[in-house]
């Protein structure tokens, strides 16, 4: 069966002909791209983070008694805490945190070599006390983690000019800092050289505050004793399997240690989950648009096919009485079906790659795979083929002596 025949009968009606090609083309790029950042924010949320989310609880305290505007009694709480927390059956480290992993909201600064001209790199931090790898779950591939000494704070303070401050660094930030060798044994300065850092160990992936955006992998540690009377943040690690036996314990535990606070505990699960909402939202509103586009376009092929059936009903029966078999008359509305949807297609890989283009200049969107196109244009190819089938059948059910009725 020749396509020329099947296109110039087309044209005869173009307005349908053209519509439903641009709809096949606008709902293959609009899905695509939709597609493509679905998985994309999908790769995000599922990419390996370092920690050992399954079996962390985070801890809020906020206090409200006037004994915290203390600093040695906000110390003298915290390190209480952290030994009934640890004693709790079931945790196998906790650790006081001046900010929450995966959270969204963090501590920032600037680091670059010592001595280096080069603008700083932004470094995300936490602030811990001891045992934080071992209740993060990070993997230790250089270096050494901190000792008892590294939280022993100079009488002048950490911020005093001379003063340097061993911290742990991950691969990513290390990386970006010292591309030519081994970043232990290295010093690192902020932007004017007032503060001073001397790495001593380096550990794997690590993700920071902020995992959802750009240097959201890089991430530095400092000794120290985080809290303050407005609030003091802890994480626990428990073993394999006894998070939710833990969990229940947590707030009786902190309460008994002083009651003037208000406590929030959440899974390191909920936290991440938290972080993602907006992704997870926009995840569920695209997943909506893409079921509305393909059922609009669905119903644009069944609409054209039906009509040009109905249309051609005299037509259908000439071709039946001169011998055209019903695969005959099935295949011709096929074939026109394959037509349209093929330069809606063709279209659509333009469109497609043009909203792309617009989405990673403009939105720092991903950018799109020929590999997922190709699937998204068979899919849409196929549903062309299904929506065409039912009334390219009833065209084959059209009897011969159609042909021979008067109008």
């Amino acid at each position: 069966m020749e396509i020329g025949p099947i296109f110039r009968a087309l044209m005869h009606n173009k307005s349908r002909f053209w519509l439903v090609t641009l709809e096949v083309a606008l709902t293959l790029a609009i899905v695509a791209n939709c597609v493509n950042m679905m998985l994309d924010m999908r790769h995000q949320y599922l990419r390996p983070s370092g920690f050992d989310e399954d079996n962390q609880i985070v801890i809020y305290t906020e206090p409200f008694a006037p004994d915290f505007k203390d600093d040695a009694f906000v110390d003298t709480i915290r390190e209480e805490d952290l030994r009934r927390l640890e004693a709790l059956p079931g945790v196998r480290n906790a650790i006081a945190i001046n900010q929450i992993p995966l959270s969204g909201s963090g501590s920032s600064t600037g680091r670059k070599p010592f001595g280096s001209e080069i603008d700083t790199i932004s470094a995300p931090y936490f602030v811990v006390t001891e045992g934080a790898l071992q209740t993060f779950g990070v993997e230790l591939i250089a270096g050494r983690d901190f000792v008892p000494g590294d939280f022993e704070e100079p009488e002048e303070g950490w911020e005093a000019a001379g003063v340097v401050r061993n911290v742990i660094i991950n691969q990513k930030l290390a990386e970006q800092l010292f591309p030519e060798g081994n970043a232990v044994g290295e010093r690192m300065q902020s932007r004017e050289g007032e503060r001073v850092n001397l790495v001593v160990g380096l550990v794997g992936t690590m993700h920071n505050s902020w995992p959802r955006y750009d240097g959201g992998e890089q991430t530095m540690l400092f000794p120290g004793k985080p809290g303050s009377g407005r609030v003091v943040r802890f994480l626990v690690r428990t073993e394999p399997g006894a998070v939710e036996a833990v969990y229940a314990e947590l707030e009786g535990v902190i309460r008994d240690v002083h009651p003037d606070r208000v406590i929030t505990v959440k899974t390191m699960a909920e936290v991440k989950r938290d972080n993602y909402s907006m992704s997870l939202s926009v995840t569920k509103l695209l997943s909506s648009i893409i079921l509305l586009l393909v059922l609009v376009t669905s119903l644009g092929i069944i609409g054209l096919t039906s009509f040009s059936v109905t249309q051609r009903t005299r037509q259908i029966g000439t071709r039946r009485a001169l011998g055209a078999t019903r695969g005959d008359i099935l295949r011709y509305f096929l074939v026109e079906n394959w037509v349209i949807t093929g330069i809606g297609l063709g279209l659509g890989v333009l469109l497609t790659f043009g909203l792309n283009y617009t989405l990673v200049h403009v939105a720092d969107g991903p950018k799109m795979s020929w590999g997922l196109l190709a699937l998204g244009a068979l899919a849409l190819w196929l549903t062309g083929i299904v929506a065409a089938l039912a009334p390219a059948l009833r065209a084959t059910s059209v009897a011969p002596e159609i042909a021979t009725r008067t109008v």
